[in-house]
């Protein structure tokens, strides 16, 4: 009875369910690599040398149950494709010849970094069994389709970096087991479904940079695993939902640069495993919640670009893991919390353009580990020679725009790795540190609009990186620096009380597109090396005692915008050549010494009086000036320059 048993089921094996015929595997493995090899075919670059495996050929051509599992990228179980991982191959072509309904038995595919295009065909949705599903970095567009629902096992969906549109599938909310949504940098729209909801087993949610629009739905509230939640640069609106304080696992969440209002929720308080919170760029307003300085795995707080208002809560200064606090523009009032930094971490403090006071705190003079500082635009007070310290690895610090006062330590000196030091309009005396000098790294040195004395250091001036030199509008005495870095774009020295002459070397700067040394007490000629430099946009010599002629090398600057000499004791013509540059939209000779003709060209079409004013030899045909009668000027002129060459070959 037993061996009619084994025989009966052996007949109903083979014979009634030809489908477990032991050949079934090989036909199978053979089907799907046909079906492969036709999607390939459709590729636009058939040289692609990551899919040369991909051929009858490979492996044992023999045994055809091995193909297409012995090809690059593939992994098979019981000789059926179930891993697919062409990541960064450089495929270029579509997904529309994709063999959905012959890899019954798929379950990770993987097709991110590649050049594929077109949309995303709904027979996704044949993909059953998939469990990891990554197109990221494509170029794939039109909707997501809702077929995508199918997918019941998936924990991982990635579109992202793509050019999608159109809204989520609401259908989407059936995919219970997902664990990572990303959609990421696309050009998906409308609401965030309420649905989204439904994927309680949700660890990262990533929508940033869509175009998604509406409030957030307090569904959201129910992701209790979720630890990312990123839905920046977006156009959500309304207020930020009080559920989000339900999500007590949350590590990062981010939702700057939306149209959020309103202010933070109470909430919040409940989400002390955060470690990066960012809100800003939105409409938010009230006061920052004293709970946040409970937040003591805090790294990256950002607030900035908001309506905040009120203190900045003490409490902040218990943050012993933050390394970047950026809170600028609102309107803080009041004191900077004492202990920041007080554990040594923060690298970067960005509070400017609010209406802070008082001191900067001690705590922050001894702050090593700063990296980047911006203070400007508030009402800072103190003597700025004691409240900042030697930090061995800043980069950047503005303390322009506040009302400091002191000189500046020689400490400045000492941070090697300074590139940029703004410390314009407050109210510091004293001279520029020469220590500045040895700053080799500097790119950017402002102090203008304060009340420095003296002279400006040599070895500041010549400093091989330098960028942007802004000293104006101070108390500076002396000569220009005979030496600048021939680096140099932007070099501002008006108004102080420099004198001497214009160095030669100021031709070097062969970068410079802005020079501007008005208003000083400057005297003698304008070096003709100005001309060489054929990057300037524009160039103001007014106020000064300036003499002779203006050089006929300036017609070189083609780049010239603007063009000032007014206030002077310059003389002769002015330059024919002056009158065709073809960037010169102003210029302004007035209050000289010049004489003769106004030449006819582009730049001077628009010139008008007061251009000109003051120069009581011109004549030309404008209003208000007086006609040119004759040729004599111009042949005294000549005769005259004769007259010297005669006389110099004499001597």
């Amino acid at each position: 009875m037993g061996s009619f048993k084994i025989i009966t089921i052996f007949y109903l094996v083979v014979i009634v369910f030809p489908s477990f015929h032991p050949k079934c595997g090989a036909s199978a493995s053979a089907e799907e690599a046909a079906a492969l090899l036709k999607w390939k075919a459709r590729f636009l670059n058939q040289n692609n040398s990551f899919l040369t495996s991909w051929n009858l050929q490979s492996g044992n051509a023999k045994n055809s149950s091995v193909l297409p599992c012995t090809w690059s990228g593939i992994s098979c179980i019981d000789g059926s494709v179930n891993r697919l991982n062409l990541s960064d191959w450089s495929i270029k072509g579509s997904l529309y010849d994709f063999p959905f309904s012959s890899l019954p038995n798929l379950e990770y595919l993987d097709l991110s970094f590649n050049q594929i295009f077109g949309s995303i065909p709904k027979q996704i949705g044949n993909l059953s069994e998939l469990i990891y599903l990554d197109f990221w970095a494509n170029e794939l567009s039109g909707k997501i389709p809702p077929e995508i629902c199918n997918l019941r096992n998936l924990t991982h969906l990635g579109f992202a970096s793509n050019q999608l549109s159109g809204p989520i599938p609401v259908v989407m909310g059936n995919l219970i087991s997902l664990q990572f949504l990303h959609l990421e940098q696309n050009n998906l729209t409308d609401a965030i479904p309420k649905s989204i909801g439904n994927l309680t087993n949700l660890i990262e949610l990533y929508l940033y940079e869509n175009q998604f629009s509406s409030s957030i739905s307090k569904e959201i509230g129910d992701l209790k695993f979720l630890t990312d939640m990123e839905l920046g640069e977006n156009q959500l609106n309304g207020s930020i939902p009080s559920s989000i304080g339900n999500l007590s696992n949350l590590e990062a969440l981010e939702l700057y640069n939306n149209q959020f209002f309103g202010s933070i929720p109470a909430t919040f308080g409940n989400l002390n495993r955060l470690v990066n919170l960012d809100l800003s760029s939105n409409q938010l307003l009230g006061s920052i919640p004293v709970s946040i300085g409970n937040f003591s795995n805090l790294r990256i707080l950002f607030l900035r670009e908001n309506q905040f208002s009120g203190t900045i809560p003490q409490e902040l200064g218990n943050l012993n893991k933050l390394v970047v606090l950026e809170l600028d523009h609102n309107q803080f009032f009041g004191p900077l919390p004492k202990l920041l930094c007080q554990s040594g971490m923060l690298q970067n403090i960005t509070v400017s353009g609010n209406m802070l006071t008082g001191p900067i705190p001690r705590s922050l003079k001894n702050c090593s580990s700063l990296l980047r500082a911006r203070f400007d635009g508030n009402r800072f007070q103190g003597n700025l020679l004691e409240m900042f310290g030697i930090y061995p690895f800043l980069d950047f610090i503005d303390l322009s725009n506040n009302e400091f006062y002191g000189e500046l330590s020689r400490n400045w000196g000492k941070c090697k790795l300074l590139k940029t030091l703004l410390v314009a309009e407050n109210n510091i005396t004293g001279g520029i540190p020469p220590e500045i000098g040895n700053l080799t790294q500097l790119h950017a040195l402002d102090l203008s609009s304060n009340y420095l004395s003296g002279e400006i250091p040599k070895a500041v001036g010549k400093l091989a990186s330098m960028l942007k030199l802004d000293l104006h509008h101070n108390q500076l005495a002396g000569g220009i620096p005979q030496e600048f870095g021939v680096l140099m774009e932007f070099l501002d020295l008006s108004t102080n009380s420099l004198s001497g002459a214009l160095p030669e070397n100021l031709g070097d700067m062969k970068h410079l597109f802005h020079m501007n040394l008005s208003n000083n007490i400057l005297s003698q000629r304008i070096p003709l090396q100005i001309g060489e430099l054929t990057q300037l946009s524009e160039l103001d010599l007014s106020q000064n005692f300036l003499t002779g002629e203006i050089p006929s090398e300036f017609q070189n600057l083609q780049s010239l915008w603007t063009l000032d000499l007014s206030q002077n004791n310059l003389s002769g013509l002015i330059p024919k050549a002056l009158a065709e540059m073809p960037g010169l939209l102003h210029i302004n000779l007035s209050f000289n010494n010049l004489e003769g003709p106004i030449p006819g060209g582009r730049a001077f079409v628009n010139l008008t009086l007061e251009e000109v004013k003051g120069n009581k030899g011109l004549c030309g045909n404008i209003t208000g000036l007086q006609a040119c009668e004759s040729s004599r000027l111009i042949k005294k002129h000549v005769k005259d320059k004769r007259k010297e060459f005669v006389l110099i070959i004499i001597v």
